[in-house]
């Protein structure tokens, strides 16, 4: 009997509990399936925001080509870009062509040529061959100002102007100087058959500078549809201009210190005067801080950043209008266009914003290199959509991203081939 209880007994203590070891093993296996489970829930919680994203440019993008129709005048939708991470676009509003409630989109006044620089420093117009035309508004209570016209988002570098009304010259308003002097625009192309000028300090009560009756074009103006409000897309989504195929200004960067870039690179940045772009006029380094944007933050004027030799200047612009827009018979309009596709490359912030040790931020769509050093390669933590609109027909499609990397470089071969291909996603 005392065998037996004795047996009773080491059974009953085995039962009673585990041993430390099986304690460690099991909680090692519940870290591990609760490791999978979450990792498997954010993948399919990610997907599912970028998929939901895309729905939502689809319709957004297919809404505007059908307003386009129904309104017969050109309507589109402009993308809104993060100031914070200015490679990224964030939200979405209907925009339309502007008219005075009668269907006219042109905006009448009075104007004189000018000598915009006083070479001879006299206070009068220099001569004829060292003139640098500009054009002055004569300012009315019946009319708008340029100025407030500009800071309602009406005119802008690019609007043309016929010069005099009707029957004159079509010109084209430039960049350079945009209003940093009153009343007073650049024009793109050299003036016709002008013979009197005024020099800017003037005032209209001068004889010089013979006065214009002008129209300007406002057709091409694009500014918020009644009754539309913006929309954002889901949480932690956003469109990757970077690994977008987009007018070439589009591509805008956030500023980083220490890094080397090329001539033509864009960046954007906050100033006094709202978002500006700057483009970099030759190549170089970046400096360790800023420089301060303020100094030049209106269009034409440069700024300096890093050390000489190897300092880069910066050529202040308007921020770019992430316009897509369509016309009535469905087609795209202005200067994307001339893209033939858009792709458009629907994104996770937490690739398009992860912080790198060199201090680098962002994953590129095409970037398949062993960023984190981990050998295992992509790093890209989030999922992928593309918006594709085609320029001649305006056919809008989401389909999956290409990261096919033939020739083993860590660089996709072509993110859009899928969509090139007809391949759809949901």
């Amino acid at each position: 009997m005392r065998n037996i209880s004795g047996v009773q007994s080491e059974t009953r203590r085995r039962i009673a509990g585990f041993t430390l070891i099986e304690l460690l093993i099991a909680v090692t296996i519940f870290i591990i399936l609760t490791t999978l489970a979450v990792s498997a829930f954010n993948l399919n919680v990610g997907s599912e925001r970028v998929s939901a994203a895309s729905r939502q440019v689809q319709a957004m993008l297919e809404g505007a080509r059908a307003r386009a129709f129904k309104l017969q005048k050109p309507v589109g939708v402009r993308f809104q870009l993060d100031p914070n991470y200015p490679s990224e676009l964030t939200g979405m509003t209907y925009i339309s062509t502007i008219d005075d409630g009668a269907g006219s989109s042109y905006e009448t006044g009075r104007l004189r040529f000018i000598d915009y620089v006083d070479a001879g420093g006299d206070g009068l117009a220099d001569a004829t061959n060292d003139i640098q035309p500009a054009i002055q508004q004569l300012t009315s209570r019946n009319a708008p100002s340029w100025t407030e016209m500009s800071r309602l988002g009406v005119l802008k570098s690019g609007v043309r102007i016929r010069i005099p009304a009707g029957t004159g010259t079509w010109y084209t308003v430039s960049s350079e100087n945009f209003l940093t002097s009153g009343n007073v625009l650049r024009l793109v192309e050299e003036p016709v058959d002008v013979s009197s000028y005024g020099f800017v300090s003037q005032n209209f009560a001068n004889n010089t500078g013979k006065i214009h009756n002008y129209e300007l074009d406002l057709s091409t103006v694009m500014m918020p549809l009644a009754g539309e409000d913006e929309v954002q897309l889901p949480p932690n989504t956003v469109i990757d201009l970077l690994s977008s195929k987009v007018p070439s200004n589009w591509y805008i960067s956030r500023w980083q210190p220490g890094v080397t870039l090329t001539e033509g690179t864009w960046i954007a940045a906050e100033t006094s005067n709202g978002l500006k772009a700057y483009r970099a006029t030759d190549g170089g380094t970046t400096g360790t801080s800023a420089p301060n944007w303020n100094s030049a933050n209106t269009n034409g004027t440069t700024v300096v950043d890093g050390t000489a030799p190897n300092d880069i200047t910066w050529r202040c612009y308007d921020a770019p209008l992430f316009d897509v827009i369509f016309t009535p018979q469905g087609s795209l309009f202005g200067p994307v266009a001339a893209e033939g596709v858009l792709h458009f490359t629907l994104a996770e912030t937490r690739d398009t914003r992860e912080v790198f040790d060199d201090g680098t931020v962002g994953l590129r769509a095409y970037d398949l290199s062993d960023r984190d050093g981990d050998l295992d390669k992509p790093d890209h933590l989030g999922s992928f959509r593309l918006i594709n609109v085609f320029a001649s027909s305006g056919a809008v499609s989401v389909s999956p991203i290409d990261q096919t990397d033939s020739d083993a470089d860590d660089v996709a071969d072509n993110l859009f081939n899928l969509a090139l291909d007809g391949a759809t996603a949901n």
